[in-house]
């Protein structure tokens, strides 16, 4: 009401002023515990509203005041307060509270005035006191040509808070002659708000957030003293209140005023999450990984989830709400449980994200790696400096660890560029195959002379037992490079039965320098296997060398292949001595029916590793056999019984396959193999 017979009110704002908030709080008490009804609960997790009177801030919360008598309170933290000033006739402001931690803003916004009356202290809203209706409060006059709503009031906060509020100040209605002028109501449901009352003065709707002024009935500036405040609000949500005037019969000026605006923060507050991205690695019944997330710290109770689900499927993943201290170090770990078995973490990946649902905040999320405890088998990452209003999310992810296979299947020629199948010099400094210790060594050498990945590869990762069962596949790239990836429950199924294998289906790289499948040994918490090459070398560059060289000579039972003079380098004639040049009948080195042939085979191991299993075998000419004209037999003298084994050779004057027995040929060595043979003529084979 705006009269000037609130003589009586008037007076009793003078003997209650000093103590309004105090009287307000007792009324409010006295009105929740006879008036108990349910409010809805917001869906937001954090959503946190301790009991607590309307116009004060729940235990341990803090205070952001806006007013002329700042309260305090042992139950509330030290509160920060600033003065409320308007300048007349603006329609919103924006109070800032600079703190360390970052700013709290506090807007108060009038999107709607109508019908307003200058008269009585400016243009509304002003700030002021009206006499016998408002003391220290933001003032809005309105005349009362027709019932409608006359003014929104909207407030915002740019934090998670747990509690806003305000004071109502003059809600109420009056009348002359009969005629009711106005009846002010106050409207707080769009947000959920809730409104105290005075019954003397007003009616409340069931809900609590409607109230309207009893009809007629005028009250001072106590009486009429009313609160409003909406419990857990996200930031920057705007909470309405809506002024109307319900009911007139006369056109009459009415005031009210809103004063000792006020917002809390709780304290910062933690929600931990566990996700999966893949199936368990163990997931039996009788071994299933779970895990458990445990959060110390500060004066925090001790804690911890453990999830449940299988598979992928991860439930009961989210921990309660954490409410924590500010400027506070929390360290949040995770460890894998089978069962009361403690796992190992490192089975898997783990990611995290920390987020902040408040806007503004200075909190820093942490973003380093999670730090992993080989001794507990745990990992953790620390949360610091939170401050009053946060809301963190921290969401652990971890993922089932893949086993990765690499390497290149590479050309081992160590770098030779001119290659020879038939160069058998391992000495010579020209030669390239005399000091080359890259060349066919079986390993990928990237030091000089480099050796250079090949493609048209195919690398499969297999079961050993039944290489048909293949987990990975892959060609390989133009620079002769893979990277196969298994899940851990693929490997750990089988851990020691995995085996790489490479397979080629072009002739361009016919010789392997390694074998074609290897068997990889699984290591137990060991997931990356790198450098599983392939050699391979184009056929000039294969590891061994047969020179042939014969000697015509005349069948003398005590021949020494040894002999110098039958081995004179460069010799160009068979019967001078062991000779690589053809027998062709001329320059007198042409075969006389009856004599024999002695040959030399030289196996030459230009490689750098040991050929394993080699066997010369040479199967003398039999007449009408490869269009061969005489048949060749075996003469003395006898086979040597280090290179031969004589049941499996034939007899001296038989025809057959002349066979080594299975040797050994050292790395960058050679050998000399010998036996004799007798022609016969072509009348007389």
């Amino acid at each position: 009401m705006y009269q000037t017979q609130r003589f009586v009110n008037a007076i009793a704002s003078q003997l209650f002023g000093e103590h309004r908030w105090m009287l307000a709080m007792l009324v409010v008490m006295i009105l929740l515990s006879s008036n108990n009804e349910a409010v809805a609960a917001d869906p937001n997790p954090f959503e946190s509203s301790p009991a607590s009177e309307l116009a004060s801030c729940p235990v341990n919360h803090k205070m952001y005041y806006i007013g002329a008598n700042a309260p305090t309170s042992a139950i509330n933290k030290p509160v920060n307060s600033q003065a409320l000033n308007w300048t007349a006739g603006n329609t919103n402001r924006t109070f800032t509270f600079s703190e360390a931690s970052g700013n709290k803003t506090f807007v108060i916004d009038f999107p709607i005035l109508l019908d307003l009356n200058t008269s009585y202290g400016g243009t509304p809203p002003f700030y002021g006191s009206i006499n016998g209706a408002t003391t220290s409060a933001l003032n809005l006059v309105h005349n009362s040509p027709a019932v409608k709503t006359n003014h929104v009031l909207n407030v915002s906060i740019n934090r998670s808070v747990s509690k806003v509020g305000y004071k109502i100040q003059d809600l109420d209605s009056t009348g002359s002659s009969g005629q009711v002028s106005y009846i002010e109501q106050v409207d707080v449901s769009a947000n959920q708000g809730l409104l105290t009352f005075n019954n003397n003065f007003h009616t409340r709707n069931a809900a609590g957030n409607i109230v309207t002024a009893r009809s007629g009935v005028n009250c001072g500036t106590a009486g009429c003293t009313i609160d409003t405040a909406w419990n857990y609000n996200l930031p920057n949500s705007i909470l309405n209140l809506k002024h109307n005037n319900s009911l007139t019969q006369n056109n009459s000026p009415h005031a009210v005023g809103y004063s000792d605006f006020y917002f809390c923060l709780a304290p910062p507050k933690l929600i931990v999450k566990k996700a999966l991205n893949g199936a368990r690695i163990n997931d039996t019944s009788v071994k299933q990984d779970q895990f458990e997330i445990k959060t110390t710290g500060g004066s925090i109770a001790a804690n911890s989830l453990t999830t449940t689900g299988n598979g992928t499927n991860i439930t009961n993943g989210t921990s309660s709400v954490l409410d924590l201290a500010e400027s506070t170090s929390y360290i949040i770990t995770e460890r894998v449980m089978n069962g009361t078995t403690l796992g190992n973490i490192a089975n898997y990946d783990a990611t995290y994200v920390c987020t902040n649902s408040t806007t503004n905040s200075t909190t820093i999320m942490p973003t380093t790696a999670m730090t992993y405890n080989q001794a507990a088998q745990t990992r953790s990452f620390t949360l610091s400096n939170t401050n009053f209003g946060d809301e963190i999310t921290c969401t652990i992810t971890n993922s089932p660890k893949n086993y990765t296979f690499s390497g290149t299947v590479f050309n081992d020629n160590g770098g030779i560029t001119n290659a020879n199948a038939e160069n058998a010099d391992i000495t010579s400094s020209t030669s390239p195959y005399a000091s080359n210790s890259n060349y066919f060594n079986g390993i990928f050498d990237l030091s000089a002379p480099v050796e250079a990945g090949i493609e048209g590869s195919t690398v499969k990762l297999v079961n050993c037992t039944t290489p048909t069962t293949e987990y990975a596949t892959q060609a390989v790239s133009s620079t002769g490079t893979y990277q196969l990836t298994a899940s851990a429950v693929t490997i750990n199924s089988n851990p020691n039965n995995i085996c790489l294998v490479e397979v080629r289906s072009d002739s361009t790289y016919p010789i392997r320098t390694t074998p074609a499948s290897k068997t990889i040994s699984i290591v137990s918490n060991t997931f990356n296997y790198p450098n599983n090459n392939f050699g391979r070398v184009i056929t000039a560059n294969a590891a061994l060398v047969l020179r042939k060289a014969q000697y015509v000579n005349d069948c003398p039972s005590t021949l020494d292949y040894t002999a110098t003079n039958l081995n004179t380098t460069g010799n160009t004639n068979p019967k001078a001595g062991f000779s690589e040049s053809p027998i062709n009948g001329t320059n007198g080195n042409a075969l006389t029916p009856g004599q024999c042939i002695a040959y030399r085979i030289i196996a030459t191991n230009r490689a750098n590793m040991v050929i394993s299993d080699f066997v010369m075998r040479d199967v003398l000419q039999k007449k009408g056999v490869n269009g061969a004209q005489v048949t060749s037999v075996l003469a003395n003298p006898p086979l040597s019984t280090t290179d031969y084994n004589a049941a499996e050779n034939p007899a001296i004057g038989e025809n057959g396959e002349v066979k080594t027995k299975t040797l050994t040929l050292n790395a960058r060595t050679n050998r000399n193999f010998y036996f004799n043979t007798k022609y016969g003529s072509t009348s007389n084979p």
